[in-house]
């Protein structure tokens, strides 16, 4: 079974405004012109375009196209994958009919608006947040001359796209905005783009609000009640807070938060849950080789402050913090370790969370230049950050450098 409703309603702009079907594709669009974008194609041309013609053709064949490949590996590994759970949504907010509808049409529209952050999470890099600028460059770029410099910068200016508010993008989106059943915003961290929200603004004022979900990725160090009460005029939103740990480990993997101010955050945002029946919260957690160790004390705070609706998102990229590639011994003690926690808890759902990661972890025989690459470059930027994984992550630490 390959049918994806993503291939004939979806359409994910990169930070770069380049396009894709979703967030788990890997190859962009293209026609004989090259690299279609947001600010040289409409949307339904980018729907036609020969890429998307090509993957498409594949799925309705039954054929499993390489641009999927994220969504198989996780099926082959007992997952839900994006494919299953964007099949499910896409029932259960607007029916079987709509499912198996085949009328092409960008109905789901994800929007990643540039780089604009204010953290530089371990996972990420410039390509995503424009706090990474700097660090990035002093860390991963090894010639360092004027000329390397302005071509980084134009890089950086590549990664983040155009979103400035007099960009083309934003007419397009409006243009198009009648006709959209799904709105996903993802940055960078969405809730700094201030012309969001004034798009929002539009979007009510025209009517169209009532009829179509919202969906936000936010890293939960911003609340700003104005902004969010526009939230309720729309026909659902899910807020989902990227939390992949709590207290310290979780300012290390998002520096450089602040784990006070998150906490009050994810109150306020399940405060709105509340009063509100048209908005959801929930967390998103990213397991990668730097949190997996701890993921029982995650669920457990979850569990605790009404979050018990999670969902394990499994780190793909970068490859070296991709758990796959921890190396097979440490591996397997791991597997032993997250195997005896899964009975710590009473609720299947728990239970099956871990049996994933586990399953997942265990896919694939670990590159150990990747995990050598890991542990080297995690040790780099705890002295560029002055940080200590090795105290943070204290026991998962221990795992991995007891038969050193």
């Amino acid at each position: 079974m390959t049918y994806c409703i993503n291939v004939y309603k979806s359409l994910r702009y990169a930070n770069s405004g380049e396009v894709m079907f979703c967030c788990k594709s890997t190859q962009r669009f293209y026609n004989d012109q090259g690299a279609i974008d947001l600010q040289n194609c409409t949307m339904k041309e980018a729907l036609y375009s020969e890429s998307a013609i090509e993957i498409r053709n594949a799925l309705e064949n039954n054929i499993r196209h390489a641009n999927c490949k994220k969504c198989w590996d996780e099926e082959d590994a007992g997952i839900a994958s994006k494919r299953m759970l964007d099949n499910d949504r896409a029932k259960e907010y607007w029916g079987q009919d709509y499912l198996e509808n085949k009328k092409i049409e960008p109905d789901i529209v994800e929007l990643n608006l540039g780089t604009t952050c204010n953290l530089k999470c371990r996972i990420c890099g410039p390509w995503s947040s424009s706090k990474w600028m700097k660090e990035h460059y002093d860390l991963r770029v090894p010639v360092k001359n004027a000329n390397e410099y302005k071509n980084y910068i134009q890089l950086v200016k590549y990664w983040g796209g155009d979103w400035s508010d007099e960009s083309k993008a934003w007419d397009h989106i409006e243009q198009e905005s009648h006709q959209f059943k799904q709105l996903e915003f993802y940055g960078g961290e969405p809730f700094l783009v201030e012309k969001k929200w004034e798009l929002l603004n539009k979007i009510i004022e025209k009517g169209h609000a009532k009829n179509q979900v919202l969906h936000f990725n936010t890293n939960a160090t911003l609340f700003n009640e104005e902004y969010v009460n526009l939230l309720k005029e729309f026909k659902f939103v899910r807020i989902s807070l990227s939390i992949d740990g709590i207290g310290e480990r979780f300012e290390y993997q998002r520096h450089p938060s602040d784990w006070a101010e998150v906490s009050s955050n994810i109150k306020k945002f399940m405060q709105l849950q509340k009063e509100n029946p048209n908005i959801e919260v929930n967390v998103c957690s990213t397991i990668s080789s730097l949190n997996v160790y701890y993921i029982d004390e995650l669920i457990n705070f979850l569990i605790e402050n009404d979050l018990s609706g999670y969902y394990v998102n499994f780190l793909h990229f970068p490859d070296y913090f991709n758990m796959k590639n921890i190396k097979e011994d440490v591996k397997s003690k791991l597997t032993n370790y997250l195997t005896k926690k899964q009975d710590s808890f009473d609720r299947a759902y728990d239970k099956d969370a871990i049996q994933k990661i586990i399953n997942y972890m265990n896919s694939e025989k670990a590159n150990e230049t990747l995990w050598n690459h890991f542990l080297s470059y995690t040790k780099k930027t705890d002295e560029y950050r002055k940080e200590n994984f090795d105290k943070t992550f204290q026991e998962w630490s221990r795992m991995i450098n007891e038969d050193i």
